[in-house]
């Protein structure tokens, strides 16, 4: 229960002191930021993701079309997990889907917090 209001409580915080991506390849994850390169090549066939946050995270990789075409299991916070990839060129969103319920019933949306960001991967 303290962890579910912490959580929600963090929705209304600002993160600070992120850890800084480690590369070019890298995304990280924490509440509520998708950080990572704005350009992939498609010569990229895996990046690393890190939950640099306090809560379980994934990152969903979608196409214009809304159909996902990668994706990470539930990261949990300090852990880092790889992400294979097969990239055609053009626009991607990477998100995290994470919706949970509060304690006092109000619906927590990862993605409507601010959890995405806009990729182009480029020959």
């Amino acid at each position: 229960m303290a962890r579910v209001k912490a959580f929600a409580a963090a929705t209304l915080l600002a993160v600070s002191g992120c850890t800084p991506v480690a590369d070019a390849r890298s995304f990280e994850l924490v509440e509520f930021e998708v950080d990572g390169p704005a350009t992939l090549s498609t010569s990229t066939t895996s990046v690393d993701v890190i939950n640099s946050g306090q809560f379980p995270h994934t990152l969903v990789v979608t196409d214009t079309d809304g159909s996902v075409v990668a994706a990470t299991t539930l990261i949990q916070p300090g852990e880092t997990a790889g992400l294979e990839l097969d990239l055609q060129p053009g626009a991607y969103s990477f998100t995290c889907r994470i919706v949970a319920q509060d304690s006092e019933g109000a619906i927590i949306d990862h993605f409507e917090a601010g959890m995405h960001a806009a990729v182009s991967v480029e020959d």
